[in-house]
Order: C-alpha cells, then structure tokens, then sequence
C-alpha cells in the first residue's frame, strides 16, 4: 500500500458476503450505497447539536450521497473499511467524506465519496443555517478523529 493515511472519525468493518456482489463476481453499486450510507449516518450519530436540532426544534437531518465510486472499482475484496469525516462546511449544509479501502481481494485501493448534508425544516423543507455552535462541534468531532485509512 502506498501513500497517505489520513484520519477519520468513523470507522466501520465489513466482511463482504455473496449478497454484496454483482453478477459478474464484483462489489455492487448498492453495496457501495449501502456501506457509504452507513458510514455517513454513523458520523452524524456522533453529532449531538443534530441529534437536538432534530428532538427539539423540529428539523430533519436529511443526508444524500454527491460522489458514489462504481462498485467495481472496488474488485473482488473479501473484506473492506468505510471511514467518515466532515469536510467541508457551507452555510446551509456541510460535506462527509467517506473512504471505502478493499481487502484481500485483487485489489487494494481506496475509493472515495461523499455525502451533502443539511437540516431542513420539517412543514416546509427548507434549508436552516449551520450556525457556528454546529460548526464548532463538527471541528471538535475532526480534532477528536483517532482512525486511518
């Protein structure tokens, strides 16, 4: 393996079963959906300003993936790591990243997506600001970060 190894605040493991594979023995695209969607929705878990913004003032955590690798390009692993981590924060939402390395296959290069997130009113859908005691928190949660990939 070559190049950087970076830190995330998730890290999840999966062992990649039948059920993962496409018809021509490769990773699916909806594993890779299924496993960048649950690395996304593990980080904002972590993220205790979302979990009271939804709670307490009604608003809904809404999350969609922006860039999703083939699941080919992931080969034939038999096992791979999914990290996340807040990258970018905008004024009405902010970007995870997600990093998916394969393992014991025929390759063992990371690909990478990500997801928008933003809250949104829940009677009219709009966008609500990220205010900076949110931002601030997701900083927190990125200094905290203790994973590689």
């Amino acid at each position: 393996m070559s190049g950087f190894m970076t830190k995330w605040a998730v890290l999840r493991e999966h062992q990649v079963t039948a059920d993962d594979l496409g018809t021509d023995g490769t990773v699916s695209d909806q594993a890779v959906g299924r496993w960048v969607d649950g690395a996304c929705s593990a980080y904002l878990d972590g993220c205790a300003l979302l979990r009271q913004a939804r709670d307490r003032d009604g608003l809904d955590v809404r999350h969609r993936p922006a860039t999703l690798p083939r699941g080919a390009s992931l080969g034939r692993p038999t096992s791979l790591v999914v990290t996340a981590s807040a990258t970018e924060i905008r004024p009405s939402s902010f970007t995870v990243a997600v990093r998916l390395r394969p393992a014991g296959g025929d390759r063992e290069v990371a690909v990478n997506a990500s997801c928008v997130v933003r809250l949104e009113d829940r009677a009219t859908g709009a966008a609500q600001p990220i205010g900076t005691d949110l931002r601030d928190e997701l900083i927190a949660i990125e200094h905290a970060a203790r994973h590689y990939n």
